[in-house]
């Protein structure tokens, strides 16, 4: 296995959020969707600072598909974190369903 794509890496970390909210598990899945939103920040930022020992790795070279990519999720991450906060976890597992399917759709061919 090589090392993983910043694209994986979201749709990865996506799956995980919303197993978290099918299991109940609201507030691991906020906390670990938190992580996601700096990890995709840091990771569409130009210049990765050098990875330091226990922080989320992301990849430091990226490709600029990649990169409109990870632009592409924002809004949809935007609609899951305000549904995150009001508490719903059946609007944000639906939100992050219809992330993962937009995304899906915007897999290189």
């Amino acid at each position: 296995m090589g090392a993983m794509s910043n694209r994986d890496h979201l749709v990865d970390g996506l799956h995980s959020i919303l197993e978290e909210l099918w299991e109940g598990s609201d507030q691991i899945a906020a906390s670990e969707f938190r992580k996601l939103m700096v990890w995709r920040a840091r990771a569409v930022k130009p210049s990765v600072p050098t990875y330091m020992a226990g922080t989320f790795p992301a990849p430091v070279s990226q490709d600029a598909q990649d990169l409109s990519f990870l632009e592409s999720a924002a809004a949809g991450m935007r609609n899951i974190e305000a549904a995150l906060s009001a508490g719903d976890s059946n609007i944000t597992a639906q939100r992050v369903k219809d992330l993962l399917s937009s995304l899906s759709e915007r897999q290189p061919v």
